[in-house]
């Protein structure tokens, strides 16, 4: 019932935020969406006996996020090769260093490029589509994952038997995986009827299996580091959905994947 009642909460909020609300808003609460899954995240390596810093690193990646936001794939890029410069050089000043630098940095270089790099590609489904086109793409991508999500859930739940990966993720099953993605391609069809997107059959069905796909690895690689932490749920700041980290796993990842087909198919310059 929590999962339920956040839902039913939550998608009039984030409707509003994306229809009607200006870009750089969306992208502030992107923003603190990713700097929160972040912290989420440097807790789960801390559980797993790594040593990690914590300002620092969620300065970097916001500060990534802005430089990505602001200048495309150069500020990308600088933001990047900063981290990945600032980071080790700060360790030297650990008063355990050398002890246990090595997974530190890898851990904390980690977070930094792959929780800033994809939510910045989800910034920029919304910022590079000429207008209303972002919008429109932006509820495409979310109606896709969390229809299919909650198709998975619901089936997995009554009719699942076959486990899927038993060590990461006990609870998902190959049935779960199958409604799951049937429930993204009919999300698909129905978000491409309402919202009106001006798209081929073919380019609605490449994003609906891009997004089937991508979704449930994004789930299995944040329960892979779960797993390995010993941690259910990476916070409990969502009732019924566990914390940040666990809500946006299948929203950064596959948000490359959609930018990149958009880009090398031309409908997005």
């Amino acid at each position: 019932m929590k999962r339920e009642l956040f839902a039913a909460a939550a998608i009039p909020i984030m409707v509003v935020t994306i229809g009607w609300l200006p870009a750089w808003g969306f992208l502030t609460i992107l923003g603190a969406a990713a700097l929160l899954a972040c912290d989420e995240y440097l807790k789960l390596a801390r559980a797993a006996d790594i040593v990690v810093g914590r300002w620092l690193v969620l300065i970097l990646i916001g500060s990534l996020l802005v430089a990505s936001w602001l200048h495309g794939v150069n500020g990308l890029a600088v933001a990047a090769v900063a981290a990945l410069v600032i980071l080790p050089t700060v360790r030297l000043a650990r008063p355990e260093s050398p002890q246990g630098s090595l997974a530190g940095v890898a851990a904390e270089c980690f977070a930094v490029l792959y929780l800033g790099a994809t939510a910045a590609c989800l910034g920029w489904l919304r910022l590079w589509p000429e207008e209303p086109d972002g919008v429109k793409i932006l509820f495409f991508f979310l109606a896709c994952i969390w229809v299919g999500d909650s198709g998975a859930y619901y089936v997995g739940k009554n009719f699942g038997r076959h486990k899927m990966s038993p060590k990461i993720s006990p609870n998902k099953t190959f049935e779960g995986l199958v409604g799951g993605v049937a429930t993204t391609y009919v999300a698909a069809a129905a978000a491409t009827f309402v919202l009106g997107l001006d798209l081929s059959v073919v380019h609605i069905f490449a994003l609906a299996t891009i997004l089937a796909a991508a979704a449930p690895v994004g789930d299995l690689i944040e329960s892979l580091f779960k797993r390995d932490s010993g941690i259910k749920d990476s916070s409990n700041l969502i009732p019924g959905h566990g914390g940040l980290l666990d809500r946006t796993d299948s929203l950064f990842y596959p948000a490359p994947l959609v930018l990149g087909y958009l880009l090398l198919t031309g409908l997005v310059g």
